[in-house]
């Protein structure tokens, strides 16, 4: 059974997405998936419940907000 870095490194964004949604991701994996070229992915991982406060704020300071 794959784990999470190589479905990460799938070529298919419904793969790429559901590691972003998982709950069990490491902080490492969701900075990767914050630069997915696949906005969804991105989107995703920035809506996951495991984001810590940090990195919620480094994405708001990136977007300007």
């Amino acid at each position: 059974m794959p784990d999470l870095q190589q479905l990460a490194a799938a070529a298919e964004s419904f793969l790429r997405r559901g590691v972003a949604r998982h709950p069990n991701i490491s902080d490492a994996l969701l900075e990767h998936l914050f630069s997915d070229p696949d906005p969804q992915v991105a989107d995703d991982a920035a809506a996951n419940s495991a984001l810590r406060p940090a990195q919620m704020y480094r994405i708001l300071t990136a977007a300007g907000l």
